[in-house]
């Protein structure tokens, strides 16, 4: 019985090329590639020509025709400026080549796209600049739509991926909250307000009359933030004179009409009125959109809604208040399979145990109720196998310390961990429940986010004083910490336990004294970690940021006192500027300014 083994002609052409010259292994490599297909071998390709270009005495005959053969893979990858510039280089070495004119005529590339200026700079393909741009943050895309260059086109693609829309108007400061008072007048607001709807309005003509422009974008988020939409808006100049209806609504509309344009949407956020999430749900729906990440958030109190079955979500998140929950589980149930990251905030809500796979989950987040009858602590953390984030906030009816003891072990790739009380119900004392959670994170290395955040008024009842932040030395590799600062514990002490490691830290303050606030940071300052770019401190009654920074934390580039978020700018001659962040860039754009400021570490802190 005949057998061939595949294995044995592979060794046979290794062994007969290891007897000859390095030009001959050239000639032989240079015949295989004339038999290699030009779809789906590019990077073949591109490994087996730099490696032939690289060897000496190769005739100038067969450098071409490697040329040749690199430049009709990378046409057919879609790599058309690098392609060029393989065929430039056969042209100037063999300007009659009928080969490369076959391709041009092919191809339909104009004789001068190969031209390139004799005494010029090296150009870089477009390929490779997208790869630079690629590394850069949003901000610096936005500089680079104004230089005259390659870049500019690029860099408009990867801004336009993400694309952010503001139908209705932001909160007026002054109603919203006293601390941006002064920041922004109210004329600056309704300037503003205009700018997003003209905005809006462009972008959406923009993907409703150009397919390509539509095909690139990848991630969209929608804030209709005010319920009212009937209220009629003033109208302002340069808007299109098709808006004569309210401007919300002509927004709205031409959304819906937006959608099925959107082939690649991969991503969605809408915060608005059921209405609105409603019309969006099902026109993505409609549109056979692969979603992988859904977000909603309700500015209204919810009332029935039906998310229709999207079969890719990997993401979910939804906000609301009150309302009913059953619409949402039965979502989350014809999702389980693909979900890994779950996202619920609504206060008067329980976790979804009997309808969530947790152990396909890596990240929760809930915020809501935790009954006296819950199983959500046991289910987590006896199942939680994958968890990488896990995030719980709301009022606490039950004793979980028990159940942190049980599974001291469980959930080893956690990589953030947070807890947040509200409040206890009147009966709930649990005092073993923060040295439970303590122990349970003690000596993590992987850990690298830690929030502990409890009611002062109760913090007895659940075993929180100063012992809590015994844990803190262990966690070598924390980077960012939200913790409650305990009455009991020495501030001169305190800094030393924070690990060296972290970059963001926030102490929500059990007030003491006012008058001791000030020697309370002086004391607190010898031990403060020396990487630390971002300090909050809330129920802080000192509002000066400037003694913050002088008191205390001399080296951060961010601080929060409360709701109110600060940038610390240093300047060339040693001095100081405080800029306080506007309403606007604290709700929509934290992310893009923490990366800008070097503090994305502070992500948690703020968002």
């Amino acid at each position: 019985m005949n057998v061939f083994n595949p294995r044995i002609l592979d060794a046979s052409i290794r062994d007969v090329t290891g007897c000859l010259s390095d030009t001959q292994k050239a000639d032989v490599l240079l015949h295989a590639l004339q038999h290699l297909p030009s779809e789906g071998s590019r990077i073949v390709m591109e490994n087996a020509i730099q490696s032939f270009l690289q060897v000496s005495g190769v005739p100038p005959p067969d450098v071409a025709r490697a040329l040749l053969l690199r430049a009709k893979t990378r046409l057919a990858a879609g790599y058309r400026t690098s392609a060029q510039q393989d065929l430039l280089s056969v042209l100037s070495s063999d300007p009659a080549n009928q080969d490369v004119k076959a391709i041009i005529q092919s191809e339909h590339i104009r004789q001068e796209m190969l031209i390139r200026e004799p005494d010029g700079p090296p150009r870089f393909s477009a390929e490779v600049w997208r790869e630079v741009a690629l590394y850069l943050p949003k901000r610096d895309l936005k500089s680079l739509l104004s230089v005259p260059h390659t870049l500019s086109r690029i860099a408009s693609q990867l801004i336009f991926r993400e694309i952010d829309l503001h139908f209705t108007a932001s909160p007026e400061p002054s109603r919203a909250d006293d601390r941006y008072r002064g920041v922004h007048g109210g004329r600056d607001e309704q300037e503003l307000d205009a700018w997003h709807y003209q905005r809006s309005a462009d972008i959406l003509t923009r993907i409703l009359v150009d397919p390509v422009f539509a095909s690139q974008v990848r991630s969209l988020s929608i804030y209709a933030v005010v319920s009212d939409t009937s209220h009629t808006l003033a109208f302002q100049t340069g808007l299109c004179s098709f808006f004569n209806a309210t401007v919300s609504q002509s927004l709205s509309g031409m959304l819906i009409n937006s959608l099925p344009k959107l082939c690649n949407l991969r991503s969605a956020h809408c915060s608005g009125n059921k209405d609105l999430i409603n019309r969006m749900l099902e026109t993505m729906c409609a549109s056979n959109h692969r979603l992988y990440s859904l977000s909603i958030n309700f500015v209204n109190r919810l009332g029935d809604i039906n998310i229709p079955p999207f079969k890719h979500i990997t993401h979910f998140s939804i906000t609301a208040e009150g309302g009913n929950s059953t619409s949402t589980h039965d979502f989350i149930s014809q999702s389980h399979d693909s979900l890994r990251s779950l996202v619920i905030k609504n206060a008067n809500w329980t976790f979804p145990t009997d309808v969530i796979s947790i152990r396909h989950l890596t990240v929760i987040e809930f915020e809501g109720c935790f009954s006296a009858d819950s199983q959500v602590f046991s289910e987590i953390l006896s199942t939680g196998h994958q968890l990488e984030s896990l995030t719980l906030s709301g009022v606490l009816e039950c004793t979980p310390s028990a159940t942190f003891r049980m599974y001291r072990s469980s959930l080893p790739f956690l990589t953030h961990f947070a807890l947040k009380i509200v409040s206890l119900h009147r009966h709930v004392t649990d005092r073993d429940l923060v040295p439970a959670i303590s122990e349970f994170l003690r000596d993590r290395k992987h850990l690298h986010s830690f929030h502990l955040i409890v009611p002062s008024a109760d913090h007895r009842r659940i075993g929180f004083d100063a012992s809590a932040w015994g844990v803190l030395p262990s966690l070598i590799n924390l980077r960012s910490l939200c913790i409650t600062y305990p009455r009991d514990l020495s501030p001169s002490l305190a800094g030393w336990l924070i690990p060296r490691s972290v970059r963001a830290l926030t102490m929500e303050i059990m007030v003491p004294p006012a008058e001791d606030l000030l020697l309370f940071i002086n004391q607190l300052r010898p031990g403060i970690p020396p990487l630390l770019t971002f300090v909050g401190m809330t129920n802080f009654p000192i509002r000066s940021v400037m003694n913050v920074i002088d008191h205390g934390f001399s080296n951060v580039r961010l601080v929060r006192i409360d709701e109110s978020v600060c940038s610390v700018i240093r300047l060339d001659d040693g001095s100081i500027e405080i800029e306080q962040w506007p309403y606007r860039r604290v709700k929509y754009h934290t992310a893009v300014w923490l990366e800008s400021l070097g503090c994305e570490d502070a992500i948690r802190h703020l968002v």
